[in-house]
């Protein structure tokens, strides 16, 4: 699976990587790069030249993005505590247009994840990991959140290689 992503950027990207990494120790799962995921991808990647021209020319980067909430719940193992970030017409423009771009399935809510809930060692889905607790995270989480609009931009191509393994995912290439 092949993704394009948006980061965060500056102070808001070390505060937010401090958290995921912290909640990953915690709880024993896997840590990962502060992200929104605008689309995947199919599998041919010749389509990053049109997705490249259109990041360079569409003058909506770096985009503001307002938290809606902070949710923890059992949706999958890439969705459990993550940052609602409001559909703004300026994103959904921006993710919308990429997706008609890059021929990506249908689009799901917009979100920055802050814990996925796979086992640092074996990678397996923690089952554990109620939606009580995913909910509680959640709330220990917004409560370390200082700011209620993210500053997105830094557009990178991110291969996830065999999916569920983290530790194999690198960009290979910014737009």
């Amino acid at each position: 699976m092949t993704s394009i992503w948006l980061q965060p950027q500056g102070r808001q990207e070390q505060a937010l990587q401090s958290l995921i990494d912290r909640m990953a120790d915690e709880h024993g799962t896997v840590s990962f790069r502060p992200h929104l995921t605008v689309c995947n991808l199919p599998a041919d990647l010749a389509v990053l030249d049109a997705a490249a021209a259109y990041v360079k020319d569409c003058g909506l980067l770096p985009l503001t993005v307002t938290k809606a909430a902070v949710t923890g719940a059992v949706i999958t193992p890439f969705r459990a505590v993550f940052i609602e970030v409001d559909d703004s017409p300026d994103l959904h423009e921006f993710r919308d247009r990429l997706r008609d771009i890059v021929g990506a399935p249908a689009l799901i809510p917009p979100h920055i994840s802050l814990l996925y809930t796979l086992d640092r060692v074996s990678l397996a889905h923690r089952t554990d990991l109620s939606g009580e607790i995913l909910a509680a995270i959640a709330a220990r989480c917004a409560e370390a959140i200082e700011d209620n609009e993210l500053t997105l931009g830094r557009p990178v191509v991110n291969s996830a290689g065999a999916q569920t393994d983290i530790r194999t995912w690198k960009v290979i290439r910014s737009l």
